[in-house]
């Protein structure tokens, strides 16, 4: 290669690292107007350009290069600039929707990679993380996480061996989305937000708009819709700047669901429709479809029944073109939300039988799969209340254990905690309390470990009012209640079901709590520490003794599932327990449970690894001693600092 044409490749390469690509895409359009460029020289032009389109998100353009410059490298045995183009190739077949394609051609580069080994070539090692990087990119968006994420650290373990920046940061930011998509919400924001140093030092701002985005993703799940809105329109500005249609359509799109949520539906079906122009010139058929289902299920919420009928005759030509499995699913649950929304029992009966046929065929996109037994679950509630038949309750029961498994093997854990608290509801139903609150307490301790924090206190604020329903429900046990009753004083589903369909769900107004008492006991019931928020004759002998039976009561039951914290109904009081190893941390409260929880847990955490407290209190089990005033005193500096002193 002459040294003018490397020189400028180089410059061509370096504009795309800063994210300039219509630049770079200059550079290598003025290299190849010269007429004595030799045969390497035009490999490395196709193979650039073929790569600046991909980031463009003009993917067709992009393949039709990689695949002349492949059968050019093959038939000159350059393995090197074949592996290159073997990976424009793959990236363009995924971003395509092609995940197969993109797999089958990835390993065309073992033949590649054993030519160069022989060769001993240094370049090896960066190819290789590249590849393990997008095979993971694939298996991501196939839905199998967990070869996507070991194929992700190995990459990332190579890049950090090569000291690459852009590479470790582009690495961190999918295992950022990775483990968003598990639910592993702080996970996700930690590679994010490392990622997004690394963008910062680069100076590259497509990169960085990439990182806004992704963060934005994150505070839509935990119900920071406001958030999200501001990081997605900020990449939007970031990524119009470059002209980078794939990404800039992401964005739009991103940004309609967000009104969606909010419901301002006229200004969500603008954005979508913005993305919908842009996905048509991409050519991405799976895009557009989604696109379009957007189109119709913000019509439906709208109530704008014919404009959903537009856009679903548009997808349903979509749909006539070929055989594509992702697109035929969202055609027919499509198809099933328009039935849905008829008051024609035939037509509802017909949604129905779209749904279930949905759900029993392979899963090719489990948003579809999960949507699809969502629809299924709202009509057999509309049944369900209408009717009141046993047999139709029965019918949910196994839909919703569904959702269970999916949430569980894809690792969701936003919809698994959607999905304890809809069982929970069930329970009610089957006048099951005990199941109830456990499930009540596992849905919220999920939420609470995955930094879902809008979720658990909605389940908190759920729990609260069981508590305080107890004596209705038992009331209904009594009479032994027939399912309509039940079903008349359950709100069973609805607001579950909103969320998990992530629409706008009001938070509830959460107030501090009023102290009364914190104890910490042993196993057996006995008090080693007692501290009263009550003056005098406010807390009397006969109070402290009810309280102390009713956790003693319970306390077996408490100590076999550890981690948790259970709630107890005393009178007007609620009583909070929290075991750890051979002790009962107790809070007693009166008002909402929700910030008194996260107070009981830290103070909990704060003794158990506090050494000299902790052995002492491990010491008067064994001696039967009191503990001693150097840990009375750190008790109560302690709890000073966790507890209101009064309400």
């Amino acid at each position: 290669m002459s040294s003018l044409s490397s020189e400028e490749l180089e410059r061509a390469e370096q504009l795309v690292l800063e994210g300039k690509y219509n630049k770079a895409l200059q550079v290598v359009g003025a290299i190849e107007k010269r007429k004595k460029l030799s045969n390497k020289e035009q490999l490395n032009c196709k193979i650039l350009k073929s790569s600046i389109l991909n980031k463009l998100g003009k993917y067709e353009k992009a393949l039709g290069l990689a695949e002349v410059a492949l059968k050019e490298c093959r038939s000159r045995k350059n393995h090197l600039l074949g592996t290159d183009a073997v990976i424009e190739i793959a990236h363009s077949f995924w971003r395509l929707g092609e995940f197969d394609k993109s797999l089958r051609i990835i390993s065309e580069n073992d033949k590649f990679f054993t030519k160069i080994k022989q060769q001993k070539n240094s370049e090896l090692k960066y190819k290789e993380a590249i590849v393990l990087r997008l095979q993971g990119v694939v298996y991501h968006s196939k839905g199998e996480l967990n070869k996507a994420q070991k194929l992700y650290k190995r990459s990332l373990d190579m890049w950090e061996k090569i000291g690459d920046k852009k590479e470790i940061s582009i690495v961190m930011n999918n295992l950022g989305v990775l483990f968003k998509t598990k639910g592993e919400l702080h996970k996700a924001l930690e590679y994010y937000e490392n990622s997004s140093k690394l963008y910062y030092e680069i100076g590259n701002k497509d990169d960085m708009a990439t990182s806004l985005n992704n963060i934005g993703n994150v505070y839509r799940v935990q119900g920071e819709l406001e958030k999200a809105l501001e990081n997605y329109k900020q990449s939007l500005s970031y990524w119009e700047e470059f002209g980078n249609n794939q990404f800039i359509s992401l964005s739009l799109c991103n940004i309609g669901e967000i009104y969606q949520q909010k419901g301002d539906f006229d200004t969500a079906v603008y954005y979508f429709k913005k993305a919908l122009n842009l996905k048509e010139e991409i050519g991405n058929k799976q895009e557009i479809a989604l696109n379009l289902f957007y189109l119709i299920s913000v019509s439906i919420d709208a109530k704008e029944k014919r404009r959903a009928e537009r856009y679903f005759n548009r997808l349903k030509q979509l749909n006539g073109l070929d055989t594509d499995k992702v697109v035929f699913q969202m055609y027919r649950l499509a198809e099933a939300m328009i039935l849905k929304t008829s008051n024609r029992m035939r037509d509802k009966v017909q949604a129905q039988e779209l749904l279930r046929e949905i759900i029993e065929e392979e899963i090719v996109d489990h948003s579809l799969t999960v949507l699809s037994l969502l629809n299924l679950c709202e009509l057999l509630l509309e049944e369900l209340k209408i009717t009141g038949e046993k047999e139709v309750l029965e019918i949910v029961k196994p839909i919703v254990n569904s959702l269970d498994e999916i949430a569980k093997r894809q690792q969701s854990y936003d919809l698994l905690a959607k999905m304890y608290w809809f069982k929970s509801q069930l329970a009610l139903i089957d006048l099951d309390l005990n199941k109830a609150r456990e499930l009540l307490s596992n849905a919220q301790s999920i939420a609470e470990k995955k930094g879902l924090r809008r979720l658990a206190m909605n389940i908190s604020s759920d729990h609260d009012e069981l508590l305080n329903q107890l004596s209705e429900w038992e009331e209904l046990i009594s009479k032994n209640a027939s399912l309509k009753d039940r079903l008349e004083f359950a709100q069973l589903g609805e607001l579950v079901i909103k969320q998990m369909k992530r629409r706008e769900v009001d938070i509830p107004e959460i107030t501090n709590e009023e102290p009364i008492m914190l104890l910490i006991l042993a196993e057996s019931g006995t008090p080693l520490f007692t501290k009263n928020y009550l003056e005098g004759s406010e807390l009397d002998g006969i109070l402290i003794g009810g309280f102390l039976a009713a956790i003693i009561s319970f306390s077996r039951e408490t100590f076999s599932s550890e981690g948790s914290i259970e709630r107890i109904k005393h009178q007007e009081y609620t009583l909070l327990l929290k075991p750890k190893q051979k002790f009962l941390f107790s809070y007693v409260i009166k008002g909402q449970s929700y910030s008194a929880l996260q107070k009981l847990e830290a103070f909990t955490k704060i003794i158990s690894t506090s050494t000299s407290v902790w052995d002492d209190l491990n010491n008067v089990l064994k001696t039967s001693k009191t503990i001693t005033p150097a840990s009375r005193t750190m008790l109560d500096e302690i709890a000073k600092m966790i507890f209101p002193s009064k309400f």
